[in-house]
């Protein structure tokens, strides 16, 4: 029955996938041709950076341990114009003109059903699944945009070593090992290709020290096996030197700045809030193996995610922390869930 009904599943969402990867075909040159031609591009910036980021769900009040249960992300960003130049010119033929710079980001995120003391999980809940990623991303900016085209390559399943860092990790704090890991999503590669647009809108004076407001409108769309969407949202904030980033860092796919950023003064501060609506077509690690048989259940394609937070950057070292709620992915979720995101970058 769990077979059937999988599979039925992935037939219903056919002409959704056919619908959203046409209209993110359409987003895509829409966003990334307007307003990167005229803008004044910032100056270079010679410095490379390195963040450590960790998502949690333990991190939220009330703890939890299901759904997104954990991300750890290790990212680099090159200095400004370190890159091949057939990658340039693609940037420039999408973007326009802009500072361009290259990050590449390490990525695991992991997912749980709600009980994992049980070793045969309940086939209608959230599989078991691991995600291992490689992320390549061109950055491009102007004073007032950030463009952004990622391509990703990785692998779902036990080779992306879920079960050995989450119960490796409860062993190292006395908590009680999950259970049901034989029953998680099998090997399976992965190709996804991502593409997106920041917008800085400035309230206020943007003098050295100055207090003001931002709003930091975003449209992405993703397109690959793991998993096909489209979004659109907006972060405001409020503090001094925020013209240093496009936001904080978190996992896509929510609102995230990106890993890059240039301080404009010594210390800058803001506080944020942002909301963000999202139409998925596809997403293997909730409906299960594109490829082969597994557990999985039932997506649901109409989804949004609050995020609020803080960042302070200190002579070059950023600190964000973001608190992320969101709503079900599949039918038969909890009504919300949240989890907590710390993200700490420094530049050399």
């Amino acid at each position: 029955m769990i077979r059937i009904k999988y599979k039925a599943n992935r037939r219903d969402i056919r002409p959704a996938i056919k619908l959203t990867a046409l209209s993110s075909a359409l987003l895509i040159p829409l966003f990334i041709s307007s307003n990167g031609a005229n803008a004044a591009v910032p100056a270079p910036d010679p410095d490379s950076i390195v963040t450590l980021q960790i998502e949690n769900d333990s991190f939220s009040i009330p703890s939890t341990d299901r759904y997104y249960t954990s991300g750890e992300s290790l990212g680099y960003v090159l200095p400004t114009g370190k890159m091949p130049d057939f990658v340039s010119s693609l940037g420039h033929a999408l973007f326009g003109e802009g500072s361009q710079r290259l990050a590449f980001n390490v990525q695991q995120v992991i997912y749980t059903p709600v009980d994992t003391q049980v070793y045969d999980p309940n086939p209608y809940d959230r599989a078991y699944a691991g995600q291992l990623t490689l992320h390549t991303t061109l950055i491009q900016d102007t004073d007032f945009t950030r463009s952004l085209a990622q391509v990703s390559v990785g692998v779902i399943g036990p080779d992306a070593l879920g079960q050995s860092i989450q119960n490796g990790f409860h062993q190292i704090i006395g908590d009680k090992s999950t259970k049901g890991w034989s029953y998680q999503l099998r090997n399976e590669p992965t190709l996804d290709f991502f593409g997106g647009r920041i917008w800085r809108y400035n309230f206020g004076s943007t003098e050295e020290n100055a207090v003001g407001f931002q709003l930091l409108p975003q449209v992405t769309a993703q397109l690959g096996n793991s998993e096909i969407y489209a979004q659109g949202g907006m972060i405001a904030r409020f503090g001094s030197g925020m013209d240093s980033d496009f936001g904080p860092a978190v996992i896509q796919p929510i609102m995230s700045g990106t890993d890059a950023y240039t301080p404009t003064q010594p210390v800058v501060w803001y506080i944020f809030g942002g909301a963000l609506g999202r139409f998925v077509a596809h997403d293997t690690l909730v409906q299960g193996n594109n490829f082969q048989d597994s557990r999985g259940v039932s997506l649901q394609p109409l989804q949004a995610d609050l995020e609020v937070g803080a960042a302070i950057i200190v002579y070059g070292v950023r600190v964000t922390a973001t608190e992320v709620f969101t709503t079900p992915q599949f039918y038969g979720q909890v009504p919300a869930f949240q989890y907590g995101s710390v993200a700490i970058s420094a530049r050399f």
